[in-house]
């Protein structure tokens, strides 16, 4: 082009309200007006041999894989001569929404294409002119004009936003409540080419529509303009034109912000429940109103000792046979009532038909109701309280014994004070006795000073048998062990008890073998004398008392046999127990601390031995002594008494 005509050109361009660009076949901007440079901020320096593109955001270079200048001059004949709206970028990076016109002229490469731009303010919405209706009288409008009004005027009031598209698909009209959703004026939509949003799930809502198939999105809008993000939930429907063709379709747009936010609490809060049902320490169940499983959770199919996942559809009968139809009984009276059932206790074991250990469960029965009342089912919560019921059996247990220890020990000091008056008072009056002989300067009587020291001997003895009994308890009882001949302890002490023997006699069988045994002689003969005084105190009507000891297996046994009253089969366990007195022994018949065969049983046992009694009641009781002989090392006892009762 000579320099003049272009010159004159580029005045006519830059006299153009509008602005212009025109570009060649490659794309690449040849020419620029006045009005382009005050709309992008550009010298047309700077645009001369930039791409067309470089005018427009990314999202919009291409299109069904076209550029965007030859995408709009493929829709130029469907568009009828009417604009596009897109948004164009300035050179400080802000997008602004233009309309645009295309054309071409020329060939190949003298091919020019040319750009019309609009700003989008400067176009009116028709929807926003006013609404009137006169009905009748000259001027009135017609009955369509009348409908087209009332139906403008139902869509601009309506709650949802409204838009509606043609074949293009271009926006052609919408309400203020659209534009609001979307963040922007109606100008701004009004023209819109719903292909440049880019978001595919949209158009192929929009597709279908055309396609005469109504469809539905849900998803979050991103506004072009403002950045911001709405929920939206969109109903797309087909328009038909009067010869039944698809002329376009309409979108019903709800702002679902609100319902997305109470879903969320929704889900938060179901999940909260979840977790509590699941995690809880006790069972929780639900049943419908045919008392079949609806849900349960995992402690609850502990319970049952069934998986949880069998348990839905089931009913109570067909998870645990007759055991849940007894358990059947608390839903059906909620049920039948519509009152709930609480802390009702029941207890399992092999008589109801269920395996394993007995338990104890408690359990409550509540109606699941609807808000109107509507009786859903039953709620269940069982609590398996074994543990805590076996605590409260342990505690009874433990607060009896703690009483019978505390009537021990007041029986214990009343023994105890009663015994050692008993040797006081006749000691107090020989010794007076000898006091006023000399007294008077009389002769003492030995019978006197030997009556005194038997009861002083007495004394002494209760107050030794207390002193091991604490020894005992502290762990401080000292033994000095060494090579003792037991047949010879026996038959010592058995002489040294002629004297108290009554009318009692005493009948000692030994084996014609001496018999050695590893012990302390002092406290090994504390037993023996203990159990011989125990034979004679207990055969108050005197008798034969047998006395036996022989070898078994490297192990002497001794036994002492009475004639006397006997032990009670059920107390003969406790019979070694500190304290302990059998019940047929009564303290003013029968002296004694009760500590005796307590000192007995430790000395034996710290020897490696054990010590045990028969008997029957009325007919006297055996006592026996096993100590292991000086030829074996510990060896372990005999068992040929396992159903004796050992200590």
């Amino acid at each position: 082009m000579a320099g003049g005509a272009a010159r004159e050109l580029e005045a006519i361009l830059d006299a153009a309200v509008d602005p212009i660009i025109a570009c060649g076949p490659e794309e690449l901007i040849l020419h620029v007006n006045a009005a382009t440079e005050r709309l992008l901020g550009w010298d047309r320096e700077q645009l001369v041999g930039r791409p067309i593109t470089d005018l427009f955001p990314p999202r919009l270079h291409h299109f069904h894989g076209l550029s965007l200048p030859r995408y709009l001059l493929s829709r130029r004949k469907a568009l009828g001569g009417r604009p596009t709206r897109v948004f164009a970028r300035r050179r400080d990076g802000v997008e602004i929404q233009v309309e645009v016109t295309v054309g071409a002229t020329g060939l190949d490469g003298d091919e020019r294409i040319v750009f019309t731009l609009r700003r989008m303010h400067e176009v009116i919405d028709s929807l926003e002119e006013p609404v009137e209706h006169v009905p009748g009288g000259p001027g009135a409008a017609s009955h369509q004009e009348t409908v087209d009004r009332l139906y403008r005027l139902l869509v601009e009031n309506a709650p949802l936003g409204i838009f509606h598209f043609d074949r293009n698909p271009v926006i052609t009209a919408c309400n203020d409540r659209f534009s609001g959703f979307i963040g922007t004026s109606k100008r701004n939509l009004v023209g819109l080419n719903l292909l440049t949003l880019r978001d595919e799930r949209i158009m192929t809502c929009v597709r279908e529509s055309l396609a005469g198939h109504p469809c539905d999105y849900e998803g979050d809008y991103h506004s072009l303009t403002t950045s911001k993000v709405i929920p939206v939930r969109i109903r797309f429907a087909p328009c038909y034109s009067e010869d039944g063709t698809v002329e376009g379709g309409v979108g019903i747009v709800e702002d679902i912000t609100d319902r997305r936010r109470v879903e969320a609490e929704r889900e938060e809060n179901l999940a909260q429940l979840d977790l509590l049902v699941r995690s809880a320490p006790v069972g929780i169940g639900f049943l419908d109103t045919n008392l079949r499983y609806v849900r349960v959770n995992e402690t609850l199919a502990r319970i049952n000792r069934i998986p949880a996942e069998d348990h839905p559809g089931r009913t109570l009968p067909e998870l645990l046979g007759e055991p849940g139809s007894i358990a059947e009984q608390g839903p059906r009276y909620v049920l039948r009532t519509g009152e709930p059932l609480v802390d009702q206790e029941s207890v399992s074991d092999e008589d109801l038909g269920v395996p394993g250990p007995r338990r104890c469960f408690r359990g409550s029965f509540y109606p699941v109701r609807t808000p109107d009342g509507r009786v859903l089912g039953v709620g269940v919560l069982i609590e398996d309280i074994t543990e805590r019921r076996r605590a409260e059996e342990e505690r009874a247990h433990l607060y009896r014994e703690a009483r019978e220890a505390v009537r021990v020990r007041d029986d214990f000091l009343s023994i105890a004070s009663h015994e050692l008056k008993t040797p006081l008072t006749p000691l107090s009056l020989r010794l007076a006795t000898l006091e006023r002989r000399l007294e008077r300067g009389e002769n003492l009587d030995p019978g006197v000073l030997r009556h005194a020291r038997h009861q002083l001997t007495r004394l002494t003895g209760l107050i030794n048998d207390l002193l091991d009994a604490s020894r005992i308890e502290a762990g401080r009882l000292a033994l000095h062990p060494e090579s003792t001949r037991l047949d010879l302890l026996v038959e010592q002490t058995l002489a040294g008890m002629e004297g108290q023997k009554g009318n009692h006699t005493f009948d000692f069988e030994r084996p014609k073998e001496p018999v050695s045994v590893h012990g302390d002689t002092f406290r090994l003969e504390q037993v023996i004398s203990n159990l011989l005084e125990n034979a004679l105190k207990y055969s108050p009507d005197g008798g034969t008392i047998r006395v036996r000891l022989s070898l078994t297996d490297d192990v002497a046994v001794l036994s002492v046999t009475d004639p006397g009253i006997g032990i009670p089969e059920d107390q003969q366990q406790q019979l070694f127990d500190r304290y302990f007195r059998a019940r047929n022994a009564s303290t003013r018949s029968y002296g004694g601390l009760g500590l005796g065969l307590y000192i007995s049983r430790d000395i034996v046992e710290r020897h490696g031995g054990r010590i045990w009694v028969e008997s029957v009641p009325g007919r006297g009781s055996t006592f026996y002594v096993a100590l292991p002989t000086l030829a074996s090392v510990r060896p372990a006892l005999p068992q040929v008494w396992p159903d004796r009762h050992l200590h």
